[in-house]
């Protein structure tokens, strides 16, 4: 499944890789699960005081993202988004709106630093020719977590054709697993600990001083091709919110607690659909690129179109007093058109991922990079979160995700056209890249000096000295 002819060690890119997804699906995938069943598994009244905490949580996300690009520990979001979900189900119990904003204030700063992590990994630990599975992994593993969360208020609520809040047993069992999920991260190395198949270090991990590092935070503002790729980022979790209000405000507890769950169980199989097509050998990586791209695009397109025709006529302020069950005959093109839009979005984040870890491999660039997507997505998804809880209508909320993803489209056609080369390995400026030994003997350039990447031999003398 996520190609298993390789050495399976502790050590390894790949299995570190793997902890990091299973990290993030037990934690994250858990908050999309939650999410996706409407005002935070709760009754529908408590969708605006989900909002606001949401919209709090990813304010500050923006900013803990944004310029956090060297603070690499999963261990603290982990446990930080066990509060989030306690708060939700203190407010459902009580009814108080403190408790929960302040644990949105505090998963901000956890959120930034678990998502610069993930995809700091994804993209940084691979070889070029992996880039794509190492973000399926990760993501696909995140839809497995959403998918665990999301079958545990299915079989609870089966038999419950109710606009009810989920029962406080779904708030138990998420937190436990979000708990086993923040000791997992215990397991995580950092890249100069790690080993490729063949020998070589997977990066030069060279500390740098805080003035440092925030300097090179900044200066990563002005890369051009980051700008560009900024419409694309600010969309990219937008879906996750509008998806959760609609699904809340017109189907019933148990129809929304199908869809959630179905949407993240059909993205896996999309997703390795998709990674197929990114490390396809047989292309090269720009051929690659601009198909991923148009697999991608053209579904999402029309799924966004339908839909903001779809909620044209809805009015937020007069909700149904009936709303849609799976056993209703409408619930059809109500679960097609959710899949669809569910599972284009979603594989827009692996091919913002992919095009980011295409364009370098400096392993202190991704870092950067990472920090920056996640930052530009958590304030898309603050905005949205904002927006919604003064309840906007549907159409307009729709109509300005989808101009977003437009603007995105255009731009990764350029990157892919432009900047998207077969290899970054012998380029110079990729600070911390190290080129694999077997690259190196396939260009007949092993125990000679090489321009660009550094030698993993060299570096491993470096990290001795």
């Amino acid at each position: 499944m996520f190609g298993l002819k390789r050495q399976l060690r502790y050590r390894s890119p790949y299995v570190q890789n793997f902890i990091s997804g299973i990290c993030v699906g037990f934690s994250a995938g858990i908050y999309v699960a939650l999410n996706l069943l409407g005002a935070g598994g709760g009754r529908p009244d408590s969708a605006q005081l989900v909002q606001i905490v949401n919209a709090t949580l990813c304010a500050v996300w923006f900013f803990s993202a944004s310029f956090g690009g060297s603070i690499l520990n999963l261990l603290g979001p982990g446990v930080t988004i066990v509060l989030y979900v306690g708060s939700l189900w203190y407010f459902d119990e009580v009814g108080k709106f403190a408790f929960p904003i302040v644990v949105g204030v505090v998963i901000g700063v956890g959120a930034g630093m678990v998502f610069i992590t993930a995809g700091y990994i994804q993209t940084a630990y691979p070889e070029e020719g992996e880039k794509a599975l190492y973000v399926t992994m990760q993501l696909n593993l995140a839809a497995v977590g959403s998918a665990i969360g999301g079958i545990i208020p299915v079989v609870i609520n089966r038999n419950s054709a109710t606009t009810a809040g989920v029962p406080r047993a779904v708030y138990i069992s998420f937190i436990v697993i979000m708990s086993c999920a923040a000791l997992l991260a215990l397991l995580l190395l950092p890249a100069h600990k790690l080993r490729r198949d063949d020998g070589s270090i997977v990066a030069a991990d060279k500390a740098r001083g805080a003035w440092q590092e925030f300097k090179a935070n900044l200066l990563v503002f002005t890369d051009f091709k980051l700008l560009l790729m900024m419409p694309a980022f600010l969309p990219a979790e937008c879906f996750l919110v509008y998806s959760g209000s609609v699904n809340a405000f017109h189907n019933d507890l148990r129809a929304r607690s199908l869809l959630s769950f179905m949407a993240v169980v059909l993205q896996i199989p999309c997703g390795l659909a998709l990674q197929w097509i990114l490390d396809n050998k047989r292309w090269g990586r720009r051929t690659r690129a601009l198909i991923g791209l148009t697999a991608v695009a053209v579904p999402l397109v029309g799924s966004w179109i339908w839909e903001i025709i779809r909620v044209r006529g809805y009015d937020r302020h007069n909700p149904s007093t009936t709303p849609t069950d799976w056993s209703n005959p409408e619930f059809g093109w109500v679960f097609v058109l959710f899949m669809l839009t569910w599972i284009s979005s979603s594989l827009w984040q692996y091919v913002i991922t992919y095009f980011i870890g295409a364009l370098t491999n400096s392993p202190v660039t991704l870092a950067h990079y990472a920090g920056v997507f996640r930052g530009v997505l958590g304030a898309g998804e603050a905005i949205c979160f904002g927006l919604d809880s003064i309840r906007i209508p549907y159409v307009d909320e729709a109509g300005g995700i989808f101009a977003f993803y437009c603007l995105g489209i255009v731009a990764f056609y350029y990157l892919a056209w432009y900047h998207i080369e077969d290899s970054n390995y012998f380029k110079s400026g990729e600070e911390g890249a190290v080129v694999p030994n077997h690259i190196l003997q396939e260009k007949g350039l092993d125990g000679e000096e090489v321009h660009g990447g550094e030698r993993a031999q060299d570096t491993a003398v470096e990290m001795k000295a």
